[in-house]
């Protein structure tokens, strides 16, 4: 056999398989696009098509893409006509999703922006059986880091949220009076982390230019204005019990991790039942708050050490609920934003009211 026969005999071996193989690829792609149609037609003959409704933040970045490609994923899923609402200064997404809720065939209900908008949308949400996709397009997304949502690729998250499987969490709430007796925040929801002192300061203070330009950073320059700031002395309630305590933060947390994989409150758990106070003692200047530092960072990786002598430590303790009176109204702050000015708060979490998408995967 001349050696161009066994080139021609080779290449015509190789382009048979080849040619199989691109064959079977090409079976497989059109019996999958047939199945994915019928999936598809199927759920636009039922009686009821199963739609999402978004609400979404406007001002956030790529947001004309994002709405691009969430239509197209719905399309693409074989869902209805999303129904698509926008947030506004005024109507920050609890009046939206609670209006979602009664529209017909909506079977998710997905919160698209920051922190702020997911909050208000869970706000509306608590209480339904209706599940809440989260797309996270703000600065610290502190719920979507809680639940390990992705965080960097919306198209990502936005799989999950309207394919993701079911979740019960629990959503803290929060009702505060000022000295007047005045109510200034009814059963308000928080989903992360609320309250009063150097942590509502730091929030107070965060530059919303520095936090759009270099984002979560910003709070963190913020806090540093603060770090005299004088202790606040308050009386606190729980099992009752009454102490009197005087910390730089006072904190209720329904979950505890920040950017940075620094967790405030290590011990606090989504679904639980339970509220983790966490109470934040320095003194001695920046040395009590170097020590404090050191003693987040050691728990964010597990290790649980805080001597008596330290002269800056946080100090934890878990109830069903918290009522916290101070001499002074203080600043307030609920999952990073700023909310008025009170004295008395009661505290506490519904168990397992709010249902949410997660990932599929362990």
């Amino acid at each position: 056999m001349e050696w161009y026969e066994l080139v021609a005999g080779v290449g015509g071996l190789a382009g048979l398989v080849g040619g199989v193989a691109a064959w079977t690829a090409f079976v497989r792609l059109r019996r999958t696009q047939r199945t994915l149609a019928r999936t598809a037609q199927l759920r636009r003959d039922s009686d009821q098509v199963e739609r999402v409704a978004f609400v979404a933040n406007p001002s956030k970045n790529s947001y004309t893409d994002f709405k691009l490609a969430a239509y197209a994923m719905c399309h693409e899923l074989g869902l209805g006509e999303p129904i698509w609402m926008e947030t506004t200064v005024d109507s920050p997404g609890s009046a939206q999703a609670a209006h979602a809720v009664g529209q017909p065939g909506v079977r998710t209900v997905v919160a698209a922006g920051g922190d702020g908008t997911v909050r208000a949308v869970a706000q509306g949400l608590s209480g339904t059986a209706v599940p809440m996709g989260i797309v996270p397009l703000g600065t610290a997304n502190l719920l979507a880091r809680n639940l390990k949502l992705p965080l960097t690729s919306s198209r990502e998250a936005l799989e999950v949220a309207l394919t993701g499987h079911r979740r019960q969490i629990d959503v803290g709430r929060l009702s505060a009076w000022n000295r007047k007796d005045e109510l200034v925040l009814d059963r308000e929801a928080f989903l992360v982390i609320s309250g009063l002192g150097f942590d509502a300061a730091m929030v107070s203070g965060t530059d919303s230019g520095l936090k759009r330009l270099i984002g979560w950073p910003a709070y963190f320059i913020s806090g540093f204005n603060h770090l005299s700031d004088k202790p606040v002395k308050v009386r606190l309630h729980a099992d009752g019990e009454v102490r009197a305590v005087s910390a730089r933060s006072i904190m209720f947390g329904n979950c505890g991790l920040l950017p940075a994989r620094l967790n405030l409150v290590p011990d606090a758990d989504l679904a639980d039942g339970k509220l983790d106070l966490a109470m934040a003692e320095t003194r001695h200047g920046l040395v009590g708050w170097a020590a404090l530092a050191s003693q987040v960072a050691l728990h964010s990786v597990g290790i649980r050490f805080t001597p008596a002598w330290a002269s800056g430590r946080m100090l934890y303790r878990q109830a069903g609920s918290f009522r916290v009176v101070c001499e002074t109204d203080q600043l307030v702050q609920i999952d990073g934003e700023l909310v008025g000015r009170a004295s008395a708060l009661h505290a506490w979490v519904e168990h397992g009211s709010l249902c949410v998408r997660v990932s599929n995967g362990p």
